[in-house]
Parts: C-alpha cells; sequence; structure tokens
C-alpha cells in the first residue's frame, strides 16, 4: 500500500466530525455521547531541553523535590499523567480559539470578496473576530479552564468536564504516567550532585533592601536531556481530534510543564507512531526498549540514544484493534496527518456554522468505517 493510500486508509477508520457538534438538551448544550469503538494510539518520547520540574507534592518550607519513583532497578523521574493533561489541554484550548479567529477572518474575507477593493481594506479594518462570542453563540459559553467549562465545545468533548449541577461529559483521551529513561542520579539536579540543587530568589526592585532568607528557595531539577517515553489513546476518535492532539502537545512543549514553567519545563516531542489499535506494550516496555538500544549500540556510537530512537525499536511497536485490522502511520505519514489540520478545523466550523441552535446532531454523526 502507498503512503498516500495507508494514510487514506487509517482517516477512513475515524469518525466524522459531526460527532463534535453539540446537542440540546433541556435548553443546554451538551458534548454528544459518540462510541466508536475505535481508538487511535499515539506514542512517542519527550526530551527535556532545559531544566523540568515534575512536582506533584507539597514539598518542605522552602525546598521543592521532583517526583521520583523506583522502577525497573532504577530510581527516576516520574511525570504523572494527570499533569502532561492538565497542560496539553490549555494548549488544545489555545489553539482552538486562534483557529476560530482564523476561520471567523477567512470567513468575513469571502463575505467581502465581490466588493471593491478600498471597501474590503476598510471593513476588515474594522473587523475583530472574537472566539469568545463564537463560544458564547455555539457552545452556551466561553468556556474558561477550570471552573468555567461549557462541556459541549471540541476541548470538553475531547478533554471531559463537569459544570455542577448541570452536566458532565467523560474524557475521550486517556493519559499514562511516564519515567525518565535515565536513572535520577544521572538526570536529576540534587543535593548529591556535585553542583547540589539549584537556588532561587527574589530579588526586589529596591537593591539597598537587605533580603531575609525567605526570598531564597532550593529545588531539584530534571536535566536537559532527559527522556520520557509517553502512550495516550483517544476514544471515539475524529481526524480533528488527532490532528489536533498532535499540534496541541508542541504548543505545549513551548509553553512548558511542571513548576516554574515560565521558564523551565520545556521539551521537544517525537511522534514514534499514530495507529488505530490499542497497544500491546506499555511504558514500562519502553523503558526497557530505550535501555537495551543504548546498551547494545554503545561500542558503535556513542550518540546512538539520540531522537532517533523509532529506527531502533519501530518493529516492537505492536497494536490490535477491537474491530479490524490497525493502521499505524510512522514518520513522514504523521507528518500528513498534522497537515490535514486546518482542512478538518475548517468542516468542523462550517458544520458549527450550520447548526447555529446546536441541533440534534446526535442522529448523523456515526464513525466511518473502512
Amino acid at each position: 500500500m502507498s503512503a498516500e493510500g495507508k494514510v487514506d486508509h487509517f482517516i477512513e477508520q475515524l469518525a466524522d466530525v459531526e460527532i463534535l457538534v453539540p446537542r440540546e438538551v433541556k435548553g443546554k448544550k451538551i458534548v454528544q455521547a459518540v462510541y466508536t469503538r475505535q481508538v487511535v494510539t499515539i506514542v512517542g518520547v519527550k526530551t527535556t531541553t532545559s531544566r523540568f520540574l515534575p512536582v506533584s507534592h507539597p514539598g518542605y518550607s522552602n525546598e521543592t523535590y521532583v517526583d521520583k519513583l523506583d522502577l525497573l532497578g532504577k530510581t527516576r523521574a516520574e511525570f504523572i499523567g494527570r499533569k502532561l493533561k492538565g497542560i496539553e489541554r490549555r494548549a488544545h484550548m489555545t489553539l482552538f480559539r486562534e483557529m476560530v479567529e482564523n476561520c471567523q477572518l477567512l470567513k468575513k474575507q469571502d463575505e467581502l470578496k465581490d466588493k471593491p477593493g478600498q471597501e474590503q481594506k476598510t471593513e476588515l479594518e474594522f473587523f475583530k473576530p472574537d472566539w469568545r462570542l463564537f463560544f458564547s453563540n455555539k457552545f452556551g459559553k466561553e468556556c474558561r479552564i477550570p471552573d468555567e467549562l461549557c462541556i459541549a465545545c471540541w476541548n470538553c468533548s475531547l478533554f471531559g468536564g463537569l459544570e455542577a449541577g448541570k452536566g458532565a461529559t467523560f474524557s475521550r483521551i486517556r493519559y499514562f504516567d511516564t519515567f525518565s529513561v535515565e536513572d535520577a542520579a544521572e538526570c536529576i539536579q540534587t543535593d548529591d550532585s556535585p553542583e547540589q540543587m539549584a537556588i532561587g530568589n527574589t530579588v526586589g526592585e529596591d537593591l539597598s533592601i537587605e533580603r531575609s532568607e525567605a526570598s531564597f528557595h532550593r529545588y531539584e531539577y530534571v536535566k536537559a536531556g532527559a527522556r520520557f517515553p509517553f502512550i495516550t489513546i483517544i476514544e471515539s476518535p475524529t481526524l480533528l481530534d488527532v490532528a489536533g492532539y498532535l499540534a496541541a502537545v508542541k504548543l505545549a512543549d513551548q509553553h512548558g510543564y511542571g513548576k516554574y514553567s515560565a521558564n523551565h519545563g520545556k521539551f521537544k516531542t517525537q511522534f514514534l507512531a499514530v495507529s488505530s489499535g490499542y497497544p500491546l506494550f506499555s511504558v514500562l516496555d519502553m523503558l526497557t526498549w530505550f535501555e537495551d538500544a543504548e546498551s547494545n549500540s554503545q561500542d558503535k556510537d556513542a550518540d546512538s540514544n539520540s531522537e532517533d530512537a523509532d529506527s531502533n525499536f519501530q518493529d516492537k511497536l505492536k497494536f490490535e484493534a477491537a474491530v479490524g485490522q490497525p493502521v499505524s502511520l510512522f514518520d513522514a505519514d504523521i507528518e500528513a496527518i498534522q497537515q490535514k489540520l486546518d482542512q478538518v478545523f475548517k468542516a468542523y466550523f462550517t458544520v458549527l456554522e450550520a447548526s447555529p441552535s446546536g441541533d440534534q446532531a446526535g442522529t448523523r454523526g456515526r464513525g466511518r468505517r473502512s
């Protein structure tokens, strides 16, 4: 099968974008409850490009310690799935809002295409895209993470949401905890390291004022270059879900994960596989694969533990589907899926525009089958 044919076959197994159109129940717009028996699994590895503080506990006084776990014969840095999901959901919402405003602008340009050039220019200068207005009209409210979720939009459909006393929607995306390939002694800066823990301080504008000890804090951090393999599963997926997730991860990498993410927690993500099936392996298996590949190639190439990890164990990335045979994409095929984001989002935007009252789209939102 050609690369283009393989991508098309993968897309055919996904649900139609219409399942993302909210339905109306007792005057309230809410995301459709759809189960297509299909999943998409995204597998990859995240590599830190700066200091990273995966912290899910209070810490002690003015000291911060990263999460660690003894696992498979090593003490490893731990990156819990809840923290991954939180940052990537926000990145996804940022992407969502930006794409809504871009579609609003394109729609306005299309409406003005038959008008004289100067009139077009004048109207476009005064036209201001506004995702808030769009969300209010299509989903019933603006939708703000975490306390003002609309439970009707694409973001709520994918990541789930709860509106106290009114309704809820389950998350269709599944995250797993992940762990560093490297041992903590190698990848975490601690008091046992030669440089010891890092020191942060608060600098006042008036430097003549003496600072107290309370202005200093000490913290551990995961060093740049640490690798965290990951698996994410999307249930009842649409092409928009898959392409949108891939784009959101890239945004999240630049935003930052973990504590002090304004300056720390930056990553580079390599997607190893995207498959329309469940994985027959776990994050623990991937840790072992990375370690085995590194051990076997130490004598051949000192740089073999680079981002070309997929060439070391791509043949080990096996999947199975609940229905039919899974289609697994690698390398350029994954990039082809990413490049379809603009096209499929415009289709979603168009469907929403055609359903101003959030009509009962549940009768037509069926998954496609190959």
